[in-house]
């Protein structure tokens, strides 16, 4: 009877244990391919990827060199010619050209694009895998964005294709996740950007993606398909197919972030992904200050991209001026520790443990470029911000959530120091962005899984159901005609033209009789 029941145990165990583990995706080949050559996007990457070996996976990266640490368990490609490429940039000053206009920064950016899937395909490390007959992947996983020369390797390994965006999503994300809804608000450059809801505004934001769609089609996509052909030899039909093959996109966003949006089932978000690593610890210099500051303490950043030593020295001065008149102390993150004219409630560091700064109570404002990363942080922290964004996502970043009430954004090209004061004076007297932050706060963190969490599960939903045609709207299932209720407006317009002409005639007829 003892021994009846010990099997019985023992059965009821196995069955228990096959049941938590019957949604894990058997042991897989995963390639990450991520050519950022800047540390931000890293931090969203690499609990993924972590978890993913952890869980029994063979991953494989493609990244820059350095970029980031070694992962345990993850066999590491490093491109060094990612690292010559940024280094070359910034000894150049071409940073700042990202300011003059839409135009040039796009110029430039199809420039980094090119060189970004060139230097990647012809490095010799990703040769010898492609020329390598046992390699083999189930899975890739990359950026969303126009480096669609990198999807040949899709079609060369017939893999599954998933997004991991480490930026909001965009009309161009959409597109690739097969969810065509109308982005009259959300133009991929910030040059112009409006979210107002005026007529005026509309149109101008849609004149404005179609110049972006304009540079998509071409500028990025021609130079990214002389790749396409060149490394693989598929024809310029293959590189579109390849651009509906993505079975997800894992976004780095949160609808509790100032922005609720119709998404197809396949984008998910898991804005706040970073946030499962444990934060940096704050030395006891840094943790003295903070603890010691009677009058709150305004937290200055403009990010990892961002050197001050880039920022024009009237900007400088005037932000050194400003903080000199507040009561407040200030923590400065700056590579340039030595700085003339700094007041005494100035703590500058060059390495800031910036999520154990927001965590603290004294802090009461981040002046931020508005790096997405850096609006999470806030968001997850509840703290109030107030904006200096200089390009690319920063701005919408920024909009979103100063529309949401817990932010300012101030136009940095134009800033003065009366102005910036002020903001800084009213922000800190008004308890509305706190008790707005603190209540974006608690939205952005009641979910029922984790970002982690989700991200993993999704990874693996995807490597163990390929058929993604349930989850995904491809654009050519629906004419625009008929998506857009062109043709229920153009009957609108038929009928009430017809109705009025028929009035008119008949207006004009009773005219003729009763004239005499």
């Amino acid at each position: 009877m003892f021994l009846g029941y010990c099997w019985l145990t023992v059965f009821l165990c196995l069955l228990l244990q096959q049941d938590l583990h019957q949604d894990q995706a058997e042991a897989a080949n995963i390639l990450g391919i991520f050519p950022y050559r800047h540390i931000s996007p890293f931090f969203v990457m690499q609990p993924l990827v972590r978890t993913l070996a952890e869980r029994g996976h063979n991953v494989t990266l493609i990244t820059p060199s350095g970029l980031p640490n070694d992962i345990e368990g993850v066999r590491h490609i490093r491109v060094a010619q990612l690292n010559e490429r940024i280094k070359e940039m910034l000894e150049s000053d071409q940073v700042l050209d990202f300011l003059i206009n839409k135009w040039t920064e796009s110029a430039l950016m199809a420039k980094a694009l090119y060189n970004a899937s060139n230097d990647i395909l012809s490095d010799p490390g990703v040769q010898r895998m492609l020329h390598d007959k046992s390699e083999r992947f189930d899975l890739i996983i990359m950026e969303p964005c126009s480096l669609e020369a990198l999807y040949g390797l899709v079609e060369f390994y017939n893999a599954t294709l998933i997004g991991l965006s480490s930026i909001r999503i965009s009309w161009q994300t959409d597109e690739l996740a097969g969810n065509p809804a109308p982005s009259i608000y959300e133009p991929i450059s910030p040059v112009g950007f409006s979210v107002e809801t005026s007529l005026f505004s509309r149109v101008y934001n849609w004149i404005h993606i179609m110049e972006e769609k304009l540079v998509d089609y071409l500028i990025l996509r021609p130079a990214q398909l002389h790749l396409f052909q060149k490394f693989f030899g598929y024809s310029a039909q293959k590189m579109n197919e390849l651009r509906s093959r993505f079975s997800l996109i894992l976004i780095n966003s949160h609808y509790s972030m100032g922005k609720v949006r119709a998404n197809a089932p396949n984008i998910i978000e898991v804005g706040g992904l970073h946030l499962s690593e444990p934060p940096e610890p704050s030395d006891e210099e840094l943790q003295k200050f903070l603890d010691k500051a009677n009058h709150g303490v305004i937290y200055f950043s403009m990010g990892n991209d961002v050197l001050i030593k880039f920022l024009p020295a009237n900007i400088q001065e005037l932000l050194l001026q400003t903080f000199a008149k507040l009561k407040e102390s200030i923590i400065w993150k700056s590579e340039l520790l030595c700085m003339p004219n700094k007041s005494d409630n100035v703590y500058v560091i060059e390495q800031a443990p910036q999520r154990h700064i927001l965590n603290h109570p004294n802090v009461r404002l981040f002046i931020t470029n508005g790096g997405l990363l850096s609006v999470i942080e806030a968001v997850d922290s509840g703290v109030p911000m107030l904006g200096l964004p200089m390009f690319f996502d920063q701005f919408a970043n920024m909009r979103w959530v100063q529309l949401s009430g817990m932010a300012e954004v101030l136009d940095i090209n134009i800033l003065n120091k009366d102005t910036l004061t002020e903001t800084i004076k009213h922000m800190l007297a008004s308890d509305s962005y706190y008790l707005k932050a603190k209540e974006m706060s608690q939205f952005f963190k009641d979910r029922p899984m984790s970002p982690l969490d989700t991200a993993v599960w999704w990874t693996e939903y995807a490597l163990r159901k390929r058929n993604i045609t349930r989850m995904r709207l491809n654009l050519e299932e629906i004419p625009l005609i008929e998506y857009y209720r062109i043709d229920s407006i153009l009957a609108f317009i038929l009928r009430f033209g017809l109705v009025a002409a028929s009035l008119i005639f008949l207006v004009y007829t009773l005219f003729l009789k009763y004239r005499f």
